[in-house]
C-alpha cells in the first residue's frame, strides 16, 4: 500500500509541473502566427484574381491609357 502512495505522490507531482510548464508553448504560437500570416500573403498575392493584382492592373491601365493620349495628343 505504500508503494501506491508513492506513485501517486509522484505521478501527481509530475502532472503538475507538466501543466506547468511552458517552454514549447512560444514556439507554437510563432507556428500558428507565421502560418497565418502565409495564408494571408497566399490570398494577396493570388496569381488569378487577387486584390493586389487587380489593382496594379487597374493603375497600369490608367497609366497607359493617359499615355497613349498625351502622345497622340
Amino acid at each position: 500500500m505504500m508503494y501506491l502512495s508513492a506513485l501517486r505522490a509522484q505521478t501527481r507531482n509530475f502532472v503538475g509541473k507538466f501543466v506547468k510548464n511552458e517552454k514549447g508553448v512560444t514556439a507554437i504560437e510563432y507556428a500558428i502566427v507565421a502560418a497565418g500570416v502565409a495564408a494571408v500573403v497566399l490570398v494577396i498575392f493570388d496569381k488569378q484574381n487577387g486584390p493586389v493584382k487587380t489593382m496594379l492592373t487597374e493603375v497600369f491601365s490608367s497609366l497607359k491609357n493617359k499615355l497613349t493620349a498625351t502622345i497622340s495628343a
